[in-house]
């Protein structure tokens, strides 16, 4: 009987790939990944691991993690980034809550390290999102920054997943940039044109919001440049909206 899946989304992930699945090596029952067309050694290293290996050309990331899910056959589905890594806290947590009938899914907090140290502040922390479901009530919505949404009730674990995210402002910036086009193409597909007012408004608002709410400068410099990059984001999005619409 398979108690419990792990779904994967891979990319060219071979640098990230195999310290995830080692770490759901002894809590998995089957891993499931959808790769849209990685040419490195991601699918080597998935096979090595025993995944079971889908691929789907990519859209959105909702859409790609729900494909995952159809192919899923256990009861229970813990969502993992290539990125990501379970702890063998959070592995042991995941084991005893499962035998419990009271909750169908549960959020789990989550470190993220950036730029080679961990966030504490900026928005990125705290981190907490429902990762763990189960399989026939929870789907994922949201073109990105997607979100799985449980019918049911949803309680808290107390040991996080540990995020490995961007090691350099190349690697940031680019992941940027592919959000922001996916962000863009949800705006107008809702009908939004361009805002000049946005435009500058966005980036500024982010800024103020990471750096000064979220007390983003108690995370050094590390704070103070992801403000700034993230305030170039809100302003990347607006643009791709401006060449969308001319379109």
């Amino acid at each position: 009987m398979i108690k419990l899946s792990v779904t994967i989304i891979t990319l060219n992930e071979e640098e990230n790939l195999a310290n995830a699945l080692q770490s759901v090596k002894d809590l998995a029952d089957e891993v499931i990944l959808v790769d849209s067309g990685s040419t490195d050694k991601t699918l080597e290293i998935a096979k090595g691991f025993g995944a079971k290996i889908f691929y789907r050309k990519f859209d959105n990331f909702a859409n790609q993690k729900n494909y995952a899910l159809e192919k899923v056959a256990g009861e229970w589905v813990l969502s993992l980034d290539a990125d990501e890594v379970i702890t063998p806290e959070l592995a042991e947590e995941i084991k005893h809550v499962m035998q419990k009938e009271e909750y169908d899914g549960f959020s789990i907090p989550r470190r993220n390290f950036i730029l080679g140290a961990e966030i504490k502040h900026s928005r990125w922390a705290p981190d907490k999102h429902i990762w763990l479901f189960k399989k026939d009530l929870g789907k994922w919505e949201g073109d990105v920054h997607e979100e799985i949404v449980v019918e049911g009730k949803v309680g808290e674990l107390e040991e996080g997943k540990v995020h490995y995210q961007d090691k350099t402002i190349s690697e940031f910036v680019s992941s940027n940039k592919k959000y922001a086009k996916i962000y863009a193409q949800k705006l107008v597909s809702e009908g939004k044109d361009f805002s000049p007012i946005r435009f500058i408004w966005d980036p500024l608002l982010e800024f103020g919001i990471r750096y000064i709410y979220k007390k983003g400068f108690l995370d050094g410099w590390r704070g103070l440049v992801l403000a700034i990059l993230m305030a170039f984001y809100k302003i990347d999005i607006w643009r791709n909206v401006f060449i969308l619409n001319r379109k």
